[in-house]
């Protein structure tokens, strides 16, 4: 099990360009993929799902990737949130 933590830097929460974007790089893994934010979680596979969650402006939300290709899903996320902006 890997984890990875992100940091919303969007004044306007985590919109959803940035949930399509985020669901779009998971449903490139077979690992199971789930974001956790407060006291909630979302299969980040799932559009609804995550677009379900309501993720303000400076909260931390943490990626917890599981299964046969946790590396390479952690990795790629790593460099996908550096680039979305999405880490501090």
């Amino acid at each position: 099990m890997k984890t990875i933590e992100g940091f919303v830097t969007n004044h306007n929460g985590l919109t959803s360009r940035l949930s399509v974007e985020l669901v779009e790089q998971a449903n490139k893994f077979t690992s199971n993929i789930t974001i956790h934010v407060l006291d909630e979680q979302a299969d980040l596979k799932s559009i609804m799902n995550v677009m379900a969650l309501v993720v303000p402006y400076g909260e931390v939300f943490t990626i917890i990737i599981d299964g046969e290709d946790e590396e390479e899903a952690a990795k790629k996320f790593a460099s996908f949130l550096q680039e979305l902006k999405l880490v501090k």
